[in-house]
C-alpha cells in the first residue's frame, strides 16, 4: 500500500471546488474528490501551525500534549524522554507507529525548521527539508525535491508519503497571472459586505483591516495594502485563490508521475491542511488568529481504491486527532492507548460508523481561547483577548444560521450557553483523568503573559 498525503498549510474547504465552491481553484483535488470520501466536518483540535500538527501526529488534545500555541510556554511539547535501555512504547506518535508496523514514513516539509519543533522529525524513515526557506518555499521548490524522490522510489511497497506545501499561507507570492483564471468567476460570497467591512476598521490588532502591511503598501501584486472595501477584500480573496491554484497544479505534477510509475491508480490519496484562514471573520483578513469555525474546520478528502465509495460527502463530526487512528485501523495496526482520537474507519466506507455530538478545541498564539462546537452552534471563551477589542469573554454562534459568526447570542440563548459551559467544563475534568495528565498548558501562557505586560 502506498499513502500520499497532502499537507497544504491554511486550506479552507469552502474555497475548493468539491466542497461547492463556484471558482475552478481545485481541479486537480477536485478530480481526487469525486473517487472518495470528503469530510464536512473535520476539524483541527487545536491551531494554529504548531499545536494542529502536534495533534495530527500525536494523536492526543493540545491540553494533553502541551503544545497550544507556536511560541514560548505553550508550544512545549509534552514527550516522554527515556534512558537507551528504557521501555519503547513510548511517543508512539504516528510516523513511529506506521514504522513500526512495516511501513516507511517519508516526508518532505519545511514545518520542523520554521518552527523548530524538531520533535516533528522522529520516527520517520526519511525526513526531507527542501531548503533552508522555512515555509517561505513556493510549490515548485518543493516538488525539485519529491519528483526525483518519486522517480526512484515511487513503485516501492508500503510507504507513506507527506507532501507539504505553503503558498495558501499569506504572503502570496506567486505571479499575479495564476489569477487571470477567475476573470470569468466573480467573487460570489456576499459577506463581508460594505458596512461590515466599514466596522472592520476600527477593530485592533494583528491582520486586521489596517494590519497587513506596513503603511499599508503591500509588496505583492496578489494582496491589498489594507482593507478598505468590497474590492480590496475580493482582491485579496483573488490572491488566496490563485494560490490554491498553483498548489493544485503542482499537485497534479505529483500525481501524474505515480501515473507515469503506475502505482497513481492503486495509491491512496489524501489531501487536508493545518488550519484555515479568516477572510473577515471577526475582523481579521488573511491569518489565523483566533479559535473561530473558518480557522478550525478544514479539509479532509481521502480516496482509497477498495475502501472509500466514490463521489460520498459526510456530515460526521471528527478531529484531527481522529486521523492517525483512523489510518492505523485500516491499516491493522494497534491503536495506542494513550491517543485521544479514535477510527473512522467505516465512515470512510461510507458505513454508519464514529461520530461525535460536540467537539472542544483551543488556540493561544494570539488570543487566548478554547470553543465548544456542537451540531448547531459554537461557543467560544477568550480568557486572553490580547491586543484584539472585539473579542468578549464568552460568545455563541447560531452555525447554521450565521455562519460568519456575527451576532452573538449569549444573552438571548441562556440554556445553549450553559449546555456549551458545562460540555468545556466536563471535557476539561476528562482530560485531567486519563493517563500522564500534566497541567492546562493556558495556565502557563497566561502566567507568561503577566511578565510583559
Amino acid at each position: 500500500m502506498r499513502i500520499i498525503y497532502f499537507d497544504i498549510d491554511c486550506l479552507r474547504p469552502d474555497h475548493l471546488g468539491c466542497y461547492g465552491y463556484n471558482r475552478p481553484t481545485s481541479p486537480t483535488i477536485d478530480a481526487i474528490a469525486k473517487e472518495g470520501i470528503c469530510f464536512d466536518h473535520y476539524y483541527c483540535a487545536s491551531s494554529p501551525c504548531v499545536p494542529s500538527r502536534t495533534c495530527l501526529t500525536s494523536g492526543r488534545f493540545g491540553v494533553r500534549n502541551g503544545v497550544v500555541s507556536n511560541v514560548g510556554p505553550g508550544a512545549r511539547f509534552r514527550i516522554t524522554t527515556r534512558d537507551y535501555g528504557g521501555p519503547h512504547d513510548a511517543n508512539q506518535m504516528f510516523p513511529r507507529q506506521l514504522k513500526k508496523h512495516g511501513y516507511d514514513p517519508v516526508c518532505f516539509s519545511n514545518f520542523a525548521d520554521r518552527h523548530y519543533a524538531l520533535w516533528f522529525m522522529c520516527g520517520w524513515s526519511e525526513f526531507h527539508t527542501p531548503n533552508l526557506k522555512s515555509g517561505a518555499e513556493t510549490a515548485e521548490e518543493v516538488n525539485a525535491k519529491v519528483l526525483p524522490w518519486l522517480k526512484s522510489n515511487a513503485t516501492r511497497e508500503n510507504y507513506y508519503l507527506h507532501i507539504n506545501y505553503w503558498d495558501a499561507h499569506r504572503c502570496y507570492k506567486m505571479d499575479a497571472s495564476w489569477a487571470d483564471r477567475f476573470r470569468d468567476y466573480p467573487v460570489t460570497q456576499s459577506w463581508p459586505d460594505e458596512e461590515a467591512i466599514r466596522t472592520h476598521q476600527s477593530v485592533t490588532g494583528a491582520f486586521t483591516a489596517h494590519r497587513q502591511f506596513q503603511n499599508d503598501t503591500s509588496p505583492h501584486p496578489l494582496m491589498p495594502g489594507a482593507i478598505n472595501d468590497r474590492r480590496d477584500f475580493e482582491h485579496m480573496i483573488t490572491g488566496y485563490d490563485a494560490s490554491i491554484a498553483y498548489v493544485d497544479a503542482h499537485v497534479k505534477q505529483v500525481l501524474d508521475e505515480l501515473d507515469r510509475q503506475g502505482v497513481l491508480e492503486d495509491a491512496v490519496i489524501v489531501f487536508s491542511a493545518d488550519h484555515g484562514d479568516a477572510f473577515g471573520e471577526h475582523g481579521i483578513y488573511s491569518d489565523h488568529v483566533n479559535v473561530d469555525e473558518c480557522i478550525h474546520r478544514i479539509p479532509l478528502i481521502i480516496r482509497w481504491p477498495g475502501v472509500t465509495p466514490a463521489h460520498v460527502r459526510s456530515n460526521t463530526f471528527m478531529y484531527n486527532v481522529d486521523y492517525a487512528p483512523t489510518i492505523c485501523d485500516l491499516l491493522g495496526m494497534p491503536i495506542p492507548e494513550d491517543w485521544d482520537g479514535k477510527s473512522y474507519q467505516d465512515n470512510l466506507r461510507g458505513l454508519s460508523g464514529a461520530d461525535r455530538e460536540w467537539l472542544v478545541w483551543d488556540g493561544a498564539l494570539y488570543t487566548v481561547q478554547r470553543a465548544v462546537r456542537t451540531k448547531t452552534h459554537l461557543y467560544i471563551k477568550t480568557v486572553d483577548a490580547w491586543e484584539y477589542n472585539n473579542r468578549s469573554d464568552e460568545e455563541l454562534y447560531d452555525m447554521i444560521a450565521d455562519p460568519y459568526e456575527t451576532t452573538n447570542l449569549c444573552d438571548s440563548s441562556p440554556d445553549v450557553l450553559e449546555q456549551c459551559r458545562t460540555i468545556m467544563c466536563d471535557w476539561i475534568d476528562q482530560q485531567k483523568c486519563k493517563a500522564n495528565w500534566t497541567a492546562d498548558p493556558f495556565d502557563a501562557i497566561l502566567e507568561h503573559r503577566k511578565s510583559w505586560r
